[in-house]
């Protein structure tokens, strides 16, 4: 029996791409949950190791799951996708190679999931390094570093009224989403200590850089940003993409960087690291 839309509050939305394996232990873990107004919708892009039978083994025991396979463009254009499809009112991206951190997580969130808020979020802990990403988020945390959005609950509306994932970021378009969420005052945001999910650090864009994001930091700054810190502060959170480019060797766009941070801030310390940096980057071309 096909659930309807009263009985869906949360849509929990999983981008696969063979990923069999995780997704046997995943789906009977979410069927555990004590809060069962929940629905799983799996966007497939056309796995080839027997992802399509684990899920409709599943469905037959789960009516909540719903699945599509087809060709996508990438994670971002499947969570798209996602949203377009989903029938709750609340949204929950989860990677296929994580899970909640017990079977109460849906229940003791749902009680915040009301009309008095558009965003709600807790704690995640990163496995296997079993480390807590905790504590509550401000807009100047997301300049040099995302939240994880295993942590966040999103409303629906959010993505219709301000837009979805932008796909020119092929690796950090949640991180630029998280940006315009959390950097808009008009967003009503709550903070729970509770801890929502296990991350598995080998995700998607744990350890990738999205170079296409950090061109357009400027942009993405200034929009942003500026409304909650000063430039001089905003500006003092780049010094490690100065260092970043210095090791990559791409050294114009860390001159020019250079001078745009230490035109803001002034920084005697700032000057010192990339200075050292970049001895560091040159001892280790010459080697």
């Amino acid at each position: 029996m096909e659930l309807t839309n009263d009985l869906i509050l949360v849509s929990i939305i999983i981008p696969t791409f063979n990923a069999a394996e995780y997704l046997e232990n995943l789906l009977p873990a979410i069927a555990l949950q004590t809060f069962q107004q929940y629905e799983i919708l799996i966007l497939d892009n056309f796995s080839t190791d027997g992802t399509a039978e684990v899920i409709q083994s599943n469905q037959a025991s789960n009516t909540r799951i719903r699945y599509v396979s087809e060709q996508d463009k990438g994670i971002y254009y499947a969570m798209n996708k996602g949203i377009e499809m989903s029938k709750g009112e609340w949204l929950y991206f989860m990677g296929s190679d994580d899970c909640f951190f017990d079977i109460n997580v849906l229940q003791t969130i749902s009680a915040n999931l009301t009309a008095n808020y558009d965003l709600v979020y807790g704690d995640v802990l990163w496995v296997p390094d079993n480390i807590l990403e905790s504590g509550s988020c401000k807009p100047i945390d997301l300049i040099n570093r995302n939240i994880n959005h295993q942590r966040i609950f999103y409303r629906k509306e959010l993505f219709l009224q301000f837009g979805g994932y932008d796909l020119q970021y092929k690796v950090a378009s949640d991180h630029e989403l998280n940006i315009r969420f959390f950097c808009n005052n008009n967003i009503r945001k709550k903070y729970l200590p509770v801890t929502i999910a296990k991350y598995h650090s080998g995700g998607f864009s744990a350890n990738k850089m999205d170079e296409v994001f950090w061109s357009n930091w400027k942009q993405i700054f200034h929009h942003n940003f500026l409304q909650h810190e000063s430039k001089r502060e905003s500006y003092n959170k780049l010094g490690w993409y100065c260092r970043y480019l210095i090791d990559k060797h791409q050294y114009r766009k860390a001159f020019l960087l250079f001078w745009d941070v230490f035109s803001h801030t002034g920084s005697p310390g700032f000057v010192k690291l990339t200075f050292k940096q970049l001895i560091r980057s040159f001892r280790k071309h010459a080697s």
